[in-house]
């Protein structure tokens, strides 16, 4: 019983006494504490943001410790370390030009003060991004299985859908984005392209080559074709169905932020594309910070369906 209970005062003490905390209290110490070289020419930013930042980094991966940790100290250590780094070689040592690598302080900083145009572009990029993705998935699928489950039909398809899937959907995009009658419809395809093509030949794929007992067992049971197709086909593929939307995903948020930095009014790429264009780096780095922050958050949802809908793989 005592053993137990040091066993579980060590584990509680590795989880706060490590290195991602060191470089906690280091970032901390050094944005409220440590003077800074930058404020004779520029105007460094109140703290607050870039230390809640910091901190929001350290809860999440002492979140994820409960069942990755040491996978979740390293990654800590690197994010935390990364930002160490930032801190004193820029805003502490003026060591990195501060208009093309500005202080982590001022870019933290753009979360509080642009705020409503970040959310609103976000809105307006989700919107396009679900919209495109989840057509892309239906469509994917749909006909996927149709194709694949027909031989000749196979032999027909796949050799065109292998031609067209191997261009990206970002060297056309522009030019839907001229040619559709407005932006959202032209996004909407974009990333519709750029997702359905490898779904489509994946799905083609698996149906071919799937374990023939299982559609002899099915048809001796006299299983109906809508029903081989829906309720056998389909389960059998799903798992790799999501695990291709990992990267379907991330393709098409490239996707979308490639198409509204060419023609877009608003949205997570039009934010970035202007403040490269008014040469304002605090804001497009912010704004690069955001997309990647979007990702992986979609990223942690994907992961979450994947342990809800095919639970017998985990």
């Amino acid at each position: 019983m005592k053993s137990n209970t040091d066993d579980k005062r060590i584990a509680f003490i590795s989880r706060i006494i490590n290195l991602p905390m060191l470089f906690l209290l280091l970032v901390i110490i050094l944005a409220l504490f440590a003077p800074s070289k930058m404020n004779v020419r520029f105007k460094i930013q109140a703290p607050y943001s870039f230390i809640t930042a910091a901190i929001l980094a350290w809860l999440y991966f002492q979140f994820k410790l409960s069942k990755t940790a040491q996978a979740a100290r390293d990654v800590a250590s690197i994010v935390l370390g990364f930002l160490f780094i930032w801190e004193i070689a820029v805003t502490k040592l003026d060591l990195l030009p501060f208009v093309f690598v500005p202080a982590p302080e001022n870019v933290f900083n753009v979360f509080v003060s642009d705020y409503k145009m970040i959310f609103s572009g976000f809105i307006r990029s989700i919107f396009l991004l679900l919209s495109g993705f989840t057509a892309a998935i239906i469509a994917g699928v749909g006909f996927g299985i149709a194709v694949g489950w027909i031989p000749r039909l196979r032999n027909a398809v796949f050799p065109i859908a292998k031609a067209i899937s191997t261009v990206p959907a970002l060297i056309y995009s522009p030019y839907l984005v001229v040619m559709m009658p407005t932006f959202t419809s032209a996004s909407i395809f974009v990333i519709f392209c750029g997702s359905f093509w490898m779904l489509f030949m994946n799905m083609i794929q698996r149906v071919g080559t799937i374990d023939q007992r299982i559609i002899n067992t099915a048809k001796i049971l006299n299983v109906k074709t809508g029903a081989m197709l829906f309720k056998i086909i389909l389960p059998y593929t799903l798992p790799h169905i999501l695990n291709d939307m990992t990267t379907m995903l991330s393709i098409s948020v490239m996707t979308l932020t490639v198409a509204e930095m060419i023609g877009a009014d608003r949205g997570i790429g039009f934010y970035v594309r202007r403040s490269l264009d008014y040469a304002n780096y605090t804001q497009s780095i912010a704004g690069i910070i955001f997309i990647a922050l979007v990702i992986t958050v979609l990223n942690i949802a994907l992961a979450l369906l994947r342990k809800k809908l095919i639970r017998w793989s985990y």
